[in-house]
């Protein structure tokens, strides 16, 4: 009878610490405001600014500039984090990006007048997605608890999930019903602000210790002595290769695919998001520790061909094929890009504050992705505007490849180097 009373209080024990925190829960608000948000306008401002410039390399450089400030807003947040808290820097860079679709708003035509204005635009985006990112990743770490992280990470999973299907299908149908697709633009980023505020108030309430020891990027960025932590900064190098396409063409590419048609554009969003969600559910319950590299290297294999197929067949079927392509098989090659970089992680932020780590790890991937678009930008100056897109789109997507060559060459000599020792 005892015995029964005290499994009975352990199961109670254990419910209640997989309870998520006041904390947590504003947290998953914040990710999915922000991946509701941030769907809706991301690929739409590209498509806005595009509707004025009318240049894909005008656009690159507009990208380029964007993540240029990424490294400058790394730091600085964190210097804002540890001096106060990084719900302070979550909610500054908050309020930068709701300041820059103000100053986009208040442009309007003028940016056909003076294109060069988009790069005014692009850094405060910049500095402002920088100070958000660097904010969130690190309160999702240390907001969560060990009974919670696994549930934790579901719950937003799903609420990301369900904000990639809603957000293009309430885009596109405010865009269906505007008298243009630029009036419906600008419809869809007052909406979007009113969310962004909303997050701010709650990303204020965000109160949650941390590591204050000084942290230093010398030795995580340039002088690497750590050969593990080298493979993820490289790694992240690589994936931000190829991930230049996703931020910078592919969208436009999409666009232009159909027509120019912003509704049409929308609704193909929100069925490659739903086949998403779905890959990601099947990826994550097919892919275990021994199938791990099989799944990286297929997921990177196929990856690869679907931006290759986009520029190749630049129509409405090849914008299908990429989206079929990339929607089902990005989470077999992301998911275990993640995990290896999370198992590093957690092997280093025991001792050590975690923002130097985080900082690191982010300026590889924004270091990779300025010199895809740079590459873009390159081939548009040596070749004619008929091959540079396809043959720097086909140089970027060939990445991922490369990305799990270099990962099964690392774990192998790991393995053999373990079994040695």
């Amino acid at each position: 009878m005892k015995s029964g009373l005290t499994n009975n209080l352990k199961e109670i024990d254990m419910k209640d610490k997989e309870q998520l925190s006041l904390q947590e829960k504003r947290m998953i608000t914040i990710n999915g405001g922000y991946a509701l948000a941030s769907a809706m306008t991301a690929v739409f401002v590209n498509v806005y600014l595009y509707a004025y410039t009318e240049s894909l390399v005008t656009m690159t450089m507009y990208t380029m500039i964007r993540f240029a400030f990424f490294p400058f807003a790394f730091y600085l947040g964190a210097h804002l984090g540890r001096k106060y808290r990084l719900g302070i820097s979550l909610t500054t860079g908050l309020l930068l990006i709701v300041s820059g679709l103000l100053i986009l708003l208040t442009l309007k035509e003028e940016i056909a007048r003076f294109p060069t204005l988009i790069y005014l635009i692009g850094s405060i985006f910049g500095l402002g997605e920088g100070l958000f990112w660097l904010s969130v990743v690190s309160l999702n770490q240390l907001v969560t608890r060990k009974e919670t992280r696994s549930h934790y990470i579901g719950v937003v999973g799903i609420f990301n999930g369900m904000s990639q299907i809603a957000a293009p299908l309430i885009a596109s149908m405010i865009v269906r019903y505007s008298s243009t697709d630029i009036d419906g633009y600008i419809r869809i980023f007052q909406a979007v602000m009113v969310v962004y505020v909303l997050i701010s108030v709650v990303s204020l309430k965000i109160m949650v210790p941390m590591n204050q020891h000084p942290f230093t990027l010398t030795s995580k960025v340039i002088h690497i002595k750590d050969k593990q932590w080298k493979y993820v900064m490289n790694s992240h190098w690589l994936f931000g290769m190829r991930d230049s396409l996703v931020l910078t063409l592919s969208g436009l590419l999409i666009y232009q695919a159909t027509g120019g048609s912003g509704s049409i554009y929308g609704q193909l969003l929100a069925v490659f998001a739903f086949l998403n969600i779905s890959a990601y559910m099947v990826a994550g319950k097919v892919i275990t520790r021994k199938n791990r590299m099989n799944s990286y290297r297929l997921g990177s294999l196929f990856v690869s061909v679907s931006t290759i197929v986009l520029v190749v067949f630049p129509n409405i079927y090849g914008a299908i094929a990429f989206g079929l392509f990339a929607s089902l098989a990005t989470p077999f090659y992301v998911n275990p890009f993640q995990i290896i970089t999370m198992n590093a992680m957690s092997d280093y932020m025991e001792n050590e504050n975690i923002l130097g780590y985080v900082i690191a790890k982010e300026i590889a991937i924004t270091l990779g992705r300025v010199m895809g678009m740079s590459t873009i930008l390159v081939f548009s100056w040596v070749f004619s505007e008929q091959l540079f897109l396809p043959l720097s789109v086909v140089f970027c997507s060939l990445f991922p490849v490369y990305l799990t060559l270099y990962a099964s060459a690392y774990h192998k000599q790991r393995e053999l180097h373990r079994g040695v020792n």
